[in-house]
Formats: structure tokens, sequence, C-alpha cells
């Protein structure tokens, strides 16, 4: 990722569909989405940032909270094929150009990125 000085203000190189498609890639994308959280000046790629971080975190969350007995943790796998669909979807859609504003997370991305 090259970044771009302008003003005091960064950015990266990237498209805002790239750049939006590349928070929701599977093992990059978490690190990926903070970094463009904190770099990225684009709105759109900020709100699919933050989005991707909500549907990372909420996964880990779910997982615990399945793993705390032996017989919901063996619904974890599917929690997790489930969420890996959702993400190559999004990855796809963003790179399109389109927002996909998932049910409960969009709705605490938008919330979040205001104050961020």
């Amino acid at each position: 990722m090259i970044l771009m000085a302008a003003k005091n203000t960064f950015s990266t190189n990237l498209s805002p569909n790239l750049a939006s498609a590349l928070c929701y890639v599977p093992v990059v994308g978490f690190v990926a989405a903070i970094v463009l959280l904190i770099i990225e000046k684009n709105s759109t790629v900020r709100w699919n940032a933050m989005q991707s971080l909500i549907l990372g975190l909420s996964t880990i969350v779910v997982d615990m909270i399945l793993g705390a007995t032996l017989i919901l943790a063996l619904a974890i796998p599917l929690v997790n094929v489930a969420v890996l669909v959702i993400s190559l979807v999004l990855a796809v859609k963003s790179y399109q150009g389109e927002t996909v504003k998932l049910p409960v997370l969009g709705a605490w991305a938008d919330k979040i990125i205001k104050k961020v």
C-alpha cells in the first residue's frame, strides 16, 4: 500500500472499490480494515472497513458464546462457513461498487462511523 500525503491527510493509492473489497477478504481483511479505517479519507471505504470490523468482532463473540457449551460448539464451523461466504459476497459486491448493508451490523457501522 502506498501512502500519499497531501495537506496533512493520508490516503491510500488504491481505488475505493478495491480498498473496500480488501476489507472483506478473509484473514488479511481484518488488518486491512483497521489500517484503512485509520488512514483512508474516503467515506465509502471507511464505512466498509467499519462494517468488516464489526462482522469480524461479532463472529468472535458468537464463537465464544457457542463454545461455552459442548453441544452448541458443534455449530461453530457452520457459523464460520456462513461468515466466510458473507465476507466473500461482500468483497465481490464492494469491488463492483455496490454497498451492501448487513441488517444489524450495517446500522451499527452507520452509528459508529459518524463518531469516528
